[in-house]
């Protein structure tokens, strides 16, 4: 279901969008955080260097005067316990000595050269140059300490209070310079270092506070257009409450809340048809259950007057069983009647049909004889036309006989004679022929009443069969009707029964219609106070 024709996000989207925003957000101050720290870091990492430079060289000032104090203390057991025993590698204050020398060989060795500045590598350079000069100075006052006469041991003194007080108060002025030096190097660095940390604590602030504007704007607008949406639901739905079905939420959005309220709309719609629907069903419902009631009222009335004509039609009934009954046997008696005029008739069809037959066998004997008086004809015709060919030949003869004269004669008189005697064939052949046609046109008469006698009593054989059909058919509806006549006896039986129970049912349906009355009253009521009902709704 779509709620506008923009792209769809809906209140998960927007929410997910909200936390988000505060990872970002969240991301973005740790990513500053960071870069301030490592800044930070980078600063601490410098102090550290510079602190055990410092506390290098703190040592090489405590180192200064342990070194010195040894060597002035080993040098007064010279004179004390002698040179010997005193310049003695196990012997107490030269042992010292020797200890705090190495001390401060590895003190030297562990300075972090890559920490001091070009001036601060050249002081330290310089120092451990003059550490060597004052343990050259030392090795050179042992040396002289070693020979033991009064004149190396002043040799010794002038060397330990000469070259080795000028190389110590040297030392003494270096590690001051190069301790002043990375003091205040180490205080810059602080400084820095507390600038850097401000500065990142103010770009985390900086970076949480415009987090947080974002983050809190944007839940506020995520939150706010919600409830928006939520409020106009909730009025609507009030209102639904209320009665009133006319309001709708207006809201077209998309998202969830937009979905509910178009759903909450069409929701309203059909409620608004539902109620006019109801309203016009209780309406039809009420007027529908006067009309039933009075219809109630009728079939009341017809049910009892059908009651009381019962017992007449039961009477009635009864006379009909019996007036059915004597048309029963007398149906019975005129099958029997018909039964014997179908054997009659079904006779009489067969002494037609057998004068058909005998008929239509004479008609073709006497038309077998029209066909041999047309061969005769035929015969007598070839007769005719002989007897004049013989005609012209005598007469041909005669005219021969009278061109030969008396040689002829003899033959002119038989001559004549054939021509006599072909004149009388030709007379009779006529005869014969004018008897023929007659007879053709006799047998053709003979032909035509034979076939009209034929067709008569081929129309009595129709008749005669038609006759025992119909009888048949009128022997079977004569049973029909008799087995009817007798089912109608019994059925007049069961009808007085019925109308028996018609009676009995009718006294029921009196009083059925007695309880569907009360029944009619009350959904009348109870369509009256659905009508209320409804009407408490405005649509």
């Amino acid at each position: 279901m779509s709620t506008t024709s923009g792209r769809r996000t809906g209140i998960r989207t927007q929410v997910l969008a909200v936390g988000a925003a505060g990872i970002l957000a969240a991301a973005a101050v740790g990513a500053v955080a960071l870069t301030g720290l490592a800044e930070v870091g980078h600063r601490v990492a410098d102090l550290d260097r510079l602190q055990d430079a410092v506390s290098i060289t703190q040592s090489i000032e405590t180192a200064n005067s342990d070194v010195s104090g040894w060597q002035v203390a080993y040098a007064w057991d010279v004179r004390r316990i002698g040179a010997a025993e005193a310049i003695a590698p196990d012997a107490g204050n030269r042992a010292g000595f020797l200890a705090s020398a190495q001390d401060l060989r590895d003190t030297l060795a562990t300075m972090p050269l890559g920490t001091l500045t070009t001036d601060e590598r050249a002081t330290f350079d310089e120092i451990g140059q003059q550490w060597d000069a004052y343990f050259a100075a030392d090795d050179d006052a042992v040396a002289q300490y070693a020979e033991g006469t009064p004149e190396s041991i002043d040799a010794g003194d002038a060397l330990v209070l000469g070259a080795g007080y000028d190389a110590y108060f040297q030392l003494i002025t270096l590690t001051q310079d190069l301790r002043a030096s990375l003091d205040d190097r180490m205080d810059a660095e602080s400084a820095a270092a507390a600038a850097d940390r401000t500065r990142a604590t103010w770009w985390v602030a900086g970076a949480v506070a415009l987090g947080l504007a974002v983050v809190v704007g944007l839940a506020l607008h995520v939150s706010g257009r919600v409830v928006r949406g939520l409020r106009a639901l909730r009025d609507t739905a009030v209102a639904m409450a209320g009665g009133d079905l006319t309001r709708s939420t207006g809201v077209r959005r998309a998202d969830e809340v937009g979905d509910t309220a178009v759903a909450l709309d069409e929701a309203l719609g059909t409620l608004r048809a539902t109620m006019a629907s109801v309203v016009g069903s209780a309406d039809a419902v009420a007027a529908s259950s006067e009309q039933l009631a009075g219809s109630a009222g009728r079939i009341a009335a017809s049910a009892e007057q059908t009651s009381a004509q019962s017992g007449a039609v039961s009477g009635a009934a009864d006379e009909v069983s019996r007036s059915v009954a004597t048309v029963a046997a007398g149906a019975e008696e005129m099958s029997a009647s018909i039964r014997e005029i179908a054997q009659n008739a079904n006779q009489a069809a067969r002494v037609a049909a057998e004068a058909v037959a005998e008929a239509e066998a004479t008609n073709a004997t006497i038309t077998k004889l029209g066909v041999s008086s047309k061969e005769i004809g035929d015969v007598v015709k070839v007769i005719t036309s002989i007897a004049e060919q013989t005609n012209l030949l005598a007469l041909n003869a005669t005219i021969e006989a009278a061109r030969a004269g008396e040689a002829g004669k003899g033959f002119a008189v038989v001559a004549n004679e054939v021509k006599e005697l072909a004149q009388e064939t030709a007379r009779a052949t006529e005869d014969i022929a004018r008897r023929v046609e007659a007879i053709q046109a006799d047998t053709g008469g003979a032909v035509a009443a034979i076939g009209r006698i034929g067709e008569v009593i081929g129309q009595i054989n129709d008749y005669q069969l038609t006759i025992a059909s119909a009888v048949e058919e009128q022997t079977a509806t004569t049973n029909e009707m008799s087995r009817s006549v007798a089912e109608a006896a019994g059925g007049a039986t069961e009808i007085a029964a019925t109308i028996t129970g018609v009676s009995s049912a009718a006294g029921t349906t009196t009083q059925a219609l007695g309880q569907t009355r009360v029944a009619v009253d009350e959904l009348a009521r109870m369509a009256g106070d659905l009508h209320g009902t409804v009407r408490r709704f405005t649509f």
